[in-house]
């Protein structure tokens, strides 16, 4: 039952096939494609999806349990922990309201950065986003300063509102813990959006329990408390086994 951008409105269809680096394959999937596949939608995901559509999760002020809480998608390779994660990312920008003062009150921009230009929704692989920030290192002035842009807007700390993503994806989270700078990377990113209300959707081969034996008893508790889980099982989507 795969959607048309077509029958977005020209904003919606923008941030979603321009602005939110989703791989094109996935473009226009929608819940019923992953209950044909599996034979549900995970009920949380719409829980949340409903959480976040009345305001009560991006950058809402004493928000205590909802504010800047996003979703962790654990299983095993095959399992689909991607196709959830950006169907959800995709069902955010469909479902959201045509009218512009109600979804820049859901996102908390101004109606001056709620644009073709700003960036709601964001997709990255985790070593997508490690690679990104190392770029930085050897780039020229001019390149290094629009990367420096596009990194701090995925931590949620520029000075453009408008380059603060709202709800990033990050995929394959944890594969890449390898380094002082990976490690240090993994808790700077997910602690910032959290802090300044913004959510995160992450895949991970690891479940919330194993977070604290993985990455330290601090990030062992930080997940419980940013994340609501959900957890993906089932037969590998790839090899049916």
């Amino acid at each position: 039952m795969t959607y048309k951008l077509e029958g977005l409105t020209p904003i919606k269809r923008h941030w979603l096939s321009a602005n939110s680096n989703i791989p094109h394959r996935f473009l226009g999937l929608e819940p019923s494609d992953i209950a044909e596949d599996v034979g549900s939608f995970p009920p949380e995901i719409n829980y949340w999806l409903d959480t976040v559509l009345s305001g009560k999760v991006v950058k809402n002020q004493g928000g205590l349990g909802t504010t800047g809480v996003g979703l962790l998608f654990a299983g095993q390779p095959g399992l689909g922990k991607t196709t959830h994660a950006v169907t959800t990312l995709m069902e955010l920008v469909r479902r959201l309201p045509d009218n512009a003062k109600e979804m820049a009150n859901i996102f908390k921009y101004s109606l001056e950065d709620l644009s073709l230009n700003a960036r709601p929704i964001y997709y990255l692989t985790y070593p997508e986003f490690l690679s990104l920030k190392k770029s930085q290192f050897d780039a020229d002035e001019d390149t290094k300063r629009k990367l420096f842009l596009q990194v701090e807007g995925l931590h949620g700390r520029a000075t453009e509102d408008r380059m603060n993503v709202r709800v990033l994806v990050l995929d394959d989270l944890g594969k890449e813990h390898t380094s002082d700078f990976n490690d240090a990377s993994f808790d700077e990113v997910l602690r910032a959006r959290y802090d300044k209300g913004l959510p995160t959707i992450i895949t991970t081969n690891k479940n919330r329990d194993s977070w604290a034996g993985q990455y330290g008893k601090a990030m062992g508790s930080f997940v419980y408390e940013a994340f609501q889980s959900v957890s993906i099982i089932g037969e590998d989507l790839r090899t049916g086994k």
